[in-house]
């Protein structure tokens, strides 16, 4: 029974790997078809192609009653994002290289992780009237950022056509990562009982780390191709989507959903403050591999407390 949970996990989490990768390059083809900037692409193209393991795993967790997973998900995803997948970006480079129009899109990460962090620290329950606001914060933030100079340019009819077939390669794989996220979700529950490990601590190691690989290999392909924005916009994209997005889907759902009884005091502040440090980090234009192994080891030692 534990062997086949574990095939199943690994197996499913290969498949939605794969598929999420598929459908973050043909993505960036998109983005180059439409010239698009990149930290626009970053945001709102790849992040939410890299965020999707994270949407199916919060819909599929939903239907099996496992909030824990969801709240889990949610900030173990944002943490890997940053110590681990941030760390991972740092590494091969000394200085990061960021665009002065785009400060006010990492303000606006901060501004939303700050809000999140208050809204679960004093025990709100996340209701359709948070959702509306949720909505309208995440449409606000969008507008903004597609009104900024140079970001969508006319486009043939004949580079149209390239986008439509684009399309609908990232639709088929958007449908293979949902099933595969199933899977994957339902054979993490399976191993918690096994274990009786508690399924808010799977949540935030087992999926959130699963769900956050595509994020790794987007940030690979990024600063291999030596486009640190890039990189950057998945981070950033990938967090406020986790946010939003599993938020609203939950409340969609469930109809509301309460993060503060689900979640350690430990868990929230540490979402705060790799938050605070990824912000920072940007902002100074800090980089290198003393960095890079610092949050890297510091992820490892979080994931290790949780299972001692």
């Amino acid at each position: 029974m534990i062997i086949q949970n574990f095939i199943g996990l690994l197996v499913s989490l290969s498949i939605l790997i794969w598929s999420c990768d598929y459908a973050i390059k043909n993505s960036i083809t998109i983005s180059k078809t439409l010239k698009i900037r990149e930290i626009f692409v970053g945001i709102f193209i790849i992040s939410i192609g890299t965020s999707l393991p994270e949407y199916a795993a919060t819909f599929q967790a939903l239907k099996l009653n496992s909030e824990g997973i969801v709240a889990g998900n949610l900030v173990g995803s944002n943490i890997a994002n940053i110590l681990l997948v941030g760390g991972i970006m740092l590494f091969p480079i000394t200085q990061l290289t960021i665009d002065n129009k785009d400060s006010s899109t990492f303000y606006f990460f901060l501004l939303f992780s700050i809000l999140f962090f208050i809204l679960i620290i004093i025990d709100v329950n996340f209701d359709y009237r948070l959702g509306i606001l949720f909505f309208i914060l995440l449409v606000l933030f969008f507008y903004f950022e597609v009104n900024k100079e140079s970001s969508l340019q006319e486009v043939t009819n004949k580079e149209n056509q390239t986008s439509y077939i684009l399309i609908l390669k990232i639709v088929a794989a958007f449908v293979a990562l949902f099933f595969s996220s199933r899977y994957f979700i339902e054979s993490a529950k399976n191993i918690t009982e096994i274990f009786g490990v508690a399924e808010t601590t799977v949540g935030i190691t087992v999926v959130a780390f699963g769900t956050s690989l595509p994020e790794v290999t987007a940030t690979i392909i990024s600063i291999l191709k030596k486009q640190n924005s890039l990189a950057i916009g998945n981070i950033l994209g990938s967090n406020i989507a986790n946010i939003f997005g599993i938020t609203l889907i939950s409340i969609f759902i469930n109809g509301d959903i309460n993060y503060h009884d689900l979640l350690s005091n430990i868990d929230k502040w540490l979402f705060l403050i790799t938050s605070i440090i990824f912000f920072v980090i940007i902002r100074l234009r800090l980089a290198g591999k003393l960095i890079s192994l610092g949050l890297i080891l510091s992820y490892l030692a979080y994931f290790a407390y949780l299972y001692l």
